[in-house]
């Protein structure tokens, strides 16, 4: 299917990536999610009644813009809600902005433009004078990028489609997703003599590689201990000195916490440099000691892996301080094969005993047959407009595919594309974003005519 209106296309992309849905404190009724995430899901529902379609919103928790009459229903979910800028940006993260053909902003990839391509793809097959025998629903959810609150409010409403995807991973078809688990590891902070730690607060969210890491000292005089230090363990940092208070901010780069190896925890360099100072006793130094600046969870006993999915990863997203406890928050992605019992397991038996473990829960892991109708589908769909093989792929990240019964994930980032969910400069090409609604288009149309 050609797209013959991909001037609105880029434009309607251009405008939802303006409008800041991070997620925030309910803002009243129909807005459990904040202001920013409410206006998101309406200005998607209005463009989807505005092109002739039929819009639902589901109390602000997601909604849906449907085409067709049949009683099975084919499902693509997207997610308007998006992950907080971070620092390190070139463009204004909500300025939408067209540079030498790349449109950037954050969710431009993650998952707004992919959102709208498929919203107009289905637009294209209308135009044709296509009908559908099975019903299409585009599912526009708006707590995916934290606790799925939107998925557990919507699908007892709405019902689950009978066969689905999501545009938000990779292409060309993933069929296994890792599990996902959330955990908090705690405990006393013990403090060299003569030097007090005021504060260590870093990252924005456990499924980010944290950017950022800010300690506050007392009781170090020397600016150049610190600036030899940092040398020493490769950090970069600014030093901020306020009277007897001196603040380190530690830089990173972020970037999504399934590919933690992608980014540069900044959090790492930060318990490295207090370990070097001194804090060689206590939460600071098992933190380093167990986790530091791997990845795979060799220190926490759960270094495992499996032939269909690889490698579990570990990213270590979030530190906080309170009284005189600190704590890090670990998003953990592991192996279809593996169960989250299995995992904490592992993981209380490696910990020390004075460290405290908390499971903030997760979500299972995913694996379709290759074998199926969908997934061939999809592949044959790959393959006409791109003229490589469709190869079945396993990711860590965690998609709404799993919430339902017969989904996979499919795009939208081709391979050998820079991965660029969840970090600066996040941007979508405009021929990227017009190939994206000719396949999803064509996809539509080949799951919405059934068997």
């Amino acid at each position: 299917m050609i797209i013959g209106n991909k001037e609105e296309l880029i434009r309607a992309t251009q405008e939802i990536v303006r409008i800041a849905s991070v997620k925030e404190a309910p803002a009243g009724e129909g807005k459990p999610f904040g202001q920013g995430v409410a206006q998101a899901l309406e200005y998607a529902l209005e463009k989807g009644r505005e092109l002739g379609f039929k819009a639902e919103n589901f109390s602000g928790y997601a909604g849906h813009i449907e085409y067709g009459e049949g009683n099975e229903i084919v499902g693509i979910l997207c997610h308007l809600d998006v992950v907080p800028a971070g620092e390190g940006w070139s463009v204004d993260p909500f300025g939408g902005e067209i540079i030498d053909g790349k449109l950037y902003g954050r969710g431009t990839i993650d998952n707004k433009g992919p959102a709208m391509a498929v919203l107009y793809g289905l637009a294209a097959l209308k135009e044709s004078g296509w009908r559908p025998r099975r019903r299409i629903r585009l599912i526009l959810g708006c707590d995916e990028e934290s606790d799925w609150e939107c998925m557990r409010n919507y699908l007892p409403l709405a019902g689950k489609p009978e066969v689905a995807f999501t545009p938000d991973a990779e292409f060309p078809v993933i069929n296994s997703e890792k599990g996902i688990l959330m955990v908090e590891l705690s405990g006393e902070l013990q403090t060299p003599k003569g030097i007090e730690l005021v504060n260590i607060q870093g990252g924005n969210r456990p499924n980010m590689v944290p950017d950022r890491c800010r300690v506050t000292l007392r009781g170090i005089e020397d600016d150049g201990l610190l600036a030899k230090t940092a040398a020493k363990i490769g950090a970069k940092m600014d030093i901020i000195r306020e009277e007897s208070e001196i603040t380190m901010v530690f830089k990173g780069v972020s970037a999504h916490g399934s590919l933690p190896e992608t980014g540069v925890n900044a959090i790492s360099y930060a318990l490295a440099m207090l370990v070097h100072l001194g804090f060689d006793q206590g939460i600071i130094n098992d933190l380093y000691e167990h986790i530091g600046f791997s990845h795979d969870g060799r220190g926490l006993n759960i270094e495992v892996r499996d032939e269909v999915s690889g490698p579990l990863t570990a990213n270590m997203g979030v530190i906080s301080m309170k009284g005189n406890r600190v704590a890090v928050m670990v998003d953990i992605r592991y192996p279809v094969s593996f169960t989250e019992e299995q995992i904490l397991e592992r993981l209380a038996a490696g910990l020390p005993p004075a460290v405290t473990l908390q499971s903030h829960g997760g979500k299972a892991p995913l694996y379709v047959d290759g074998n199926s109708e969908l997934i061939q589908i999809l592949q044959q769909v790959y393959e006409k407009h791109t003229g490589q093989e469709a190869k079945l792929i396993s990711i860590g990240g965690g998609t709404y595919a799993r919430a339902l019964d017969n989904a996979v994930a499919f795009g939208p980032v081709f391979p050998g594309q820079t991965e660029l969910a969840h970090q600066p400069d996040e941007y979508i090409s405009v021929s990227h974003l017009v190939h994206l609604a000719e396949i999803y288009s064509d996809a539509i149309a080949k799951l919405g005519q059934g068997k």
